[in-house]
């Protein structure tokens, strides 16, 4: 596939998956509706129950027609976040398609800044903005611990890395250029084209744990130095409570999903296979330390629950290698 160079024209599809999150995605999309650089269309594609996600989107659909923009609603019969995604790429029309969770608001000028790096760089297949919100001023001991492949993230300057382990790094500190990534977040946006070769992986249901990790590293494993993040397009991420997985699910699909993804993107030599042992060793002394520091029932309950995927990635490891994960999501 050739790089296509872009132009200042280009359209840009907006594609939110959504879960019974009626209050976020309304002040996801009041963020959309006064860019600086508005989009042509806005799909937002429906996870969850109810009618609540499509009564909002047809009583805004003619504010939005004012502004030029076109907001769409599409209901989506399985509760899956990659088949949301994948449904949004279909039914787009834009020339860069651009990812947002529901639970994130955009500064003015984020999709022209975007649209800025794509003009720059004419080699760029997806670019991020920076989110502000995860901005931390100094090295915490989470950071230290990062570095050893414990915590899920760290910061690292002027760097935005995916290890063996699946752990990231993300330039917490303060980012004044444009940097090359290996990884995109959950705000991600890219070319049209680069669906002609990738798609979300749809064996990670529900809340697709690593979805956004899983796509971006392998644009980037095959284009090395074609994804980017832009400190000048900014947004704030504010985790909803709303919809989400009982968090013992979320342990179990963390650990199952993530052992599967290392399995399909990363290498498989002795070294990373080391690497992410540490990693679920690592896991488990954060998490007793953390109790001995804080005891409460839930960090128990967290410990009991990390030991038990464990063990379940164990049992199931030859269907995990070959990609079958029916015994979980089923």
């Amino acid at each position: 596939m050739n790089r296509i160079e872009l132009n200042q024209n280009m359209q840009i599809s907006v594609i939110i998956p959504t879960y019974n999150r009626v209050k976020d995605l309304n002040r996801c999309i009041d963020s959309i509706i006064t860019q600086t650089t508005p989009p042509k269309e806005i799909l937002v594609i429906d996870n969850g129950t109810g009618t609540n996600t499509e009564n909002l989107v047809e009583k805004r659909k003619g504010e939005f027609e004012k502004k030029g923009i076109i907001l769409k609603y599409l209901k989506n019969k399985e509760n899956s976040l990659t088949i949301a995604k994948n449904m949004g790429v279909k039914h787009s029309t834009g020339d860069i398609i651009s990812f947002l969770d529901d639970d994130l608001t955009l500064d003015k000028g984020y999709y022209e800044e975007i649209t800025k790096v794509y003009n720059e760089i004419p080699g760029a297949f997806g670019v991020t903005g920076y989110n502000q919100s995860g901005k931390r001023e100094n090295v915490s001991v989470g950071d230290l611990l990062g570095r050893l492949y414990i915590a899920t993230s760290f910061n690292e300057k002027n760097k935005c890395r995916m290890y063996p382990s699946l752990t990231v790094s993300y330039p917490y500190h303060s980012l004044n250029k444009i940097i090359s990534c290996e990884w995109l977040s959950g705000a991600s946006t890219y070319k049209k084209e680069i669906f002609e070769d990738f798609k979300y992986d749809e064996k990670l249901k529900k809340y697709s744990w690593g979805e956004d990790s899983d796509f971006s590293y392998r644009v980037y494993k095959k284009y090395s130095n074609s994804l980017f993040l832009t400190p000048h397009a900014k947004y704030t991420h504010d985790p909803s409570p709303t919809g989400r997985n009982p968090r013992s699910e979320i342990i179990y699909m963390g650990e199952i999903y993530y052992l599967y993804i290392f399995f399909k993107i990363m290498d498989q030599n002795i070294k990373n296979k080391l690497i992410y042992l540490w990693a679920k060793i690592g896991g488990i002394i954060y998490k007793v330390i953390c109790l001995i520091l804080k005891p409460s029932k839930s960090r128990v309950m967290e410990i009991k629950c990390l030991l038990g995927a464990y063990i379940c990635c164990i049992k199931h490891i030859n269907e995990i290698k070959k990609g079958d994960l029916e015994f979980f999501n089923r």
